[in-house]
């Protein structure tokens, strides 16, 4: 059982005759006793209080510690994935880059032979070009030598003609100019 300071105020003793103390002393000790009990009680209980605001207070900045841990672990997670992520995007991208410039490479190689192959074409069309010019003109120089009466043999033989060398340019080779007759003006 806990004493209070009322207890302590209100406790009587028996008084033996000769030998008892001083009633008054007693009384007098009693009350300083009970005060000085009441304020360590008081004291005591604003320590429990304290103690209690302390330990609410600690386990809050122990729930708050907890959550800035778990909200520190789960940004560094955040923070690798969007890292691992971009490393990801950017691979992606450099892939993509590299076969946009293959593909490029390819439809400027396959534009490339096929210029080539134009020019090619139209180089052989230029040599048949001039090979059938160079023929249509002898044709016509003998139509004209016929024409003009040249003989036969005045005109160059067909084989020598084609023993002369053409030019290197294309251009066909220069005969010498026939020989012309005067022929009567026909009067209209």
């Amino acid at each position: 059982m806990r004493i209070t300071p009322l207890d302590i105020r209100q406790q009587q003793f028996t008084v033996k005759m000769f030998r008892g103390f001083d009633v008054q002393e007693v009384d007098t000790f009693l009350e300083d006793l009970a005060a000085d009990y009441e304020t360590l009680l008081r004291e005591n209980a604003l320590l429990k209080e304290q103690l209690q605001a302390l330990e609410e207070r600690s386990r809050g900045l122990e729930e708050r510690e907890r959550v800035l841990q778990e909200t520190l672990i789960t940004t560094q997670k955040v923070v690798e994935e969007m890292k691992e992520g971009a490393r990801r995007e950017a691979a992606l991208l450099v892939r993509e880059a590299e076969l946009r410039g293959e593909k490029t490479l390819e439809s400027v190689r396959a534009a490339e032979a096929t210029t080539s192959a134009q020019v090619e074409s139209l180089r052989r069309l230029r040599r048949q070009l001039v090979e059938s010019m160079r023929a249509t003109l002898e044709m016509y120089q003998r139509l004209l030598d016929q024409e003009l009466g040249l003989a036969p043999e005045a005109a160059p033989a067909p084989e020598a003609a084609a023993a002369t060398p053409a030019p290197s340019d294309g251009a066909p080779p220069e005969k010498p100019a026939p020989e012309r007759h005067a022929e009567p003006r026909r009067k209209a």
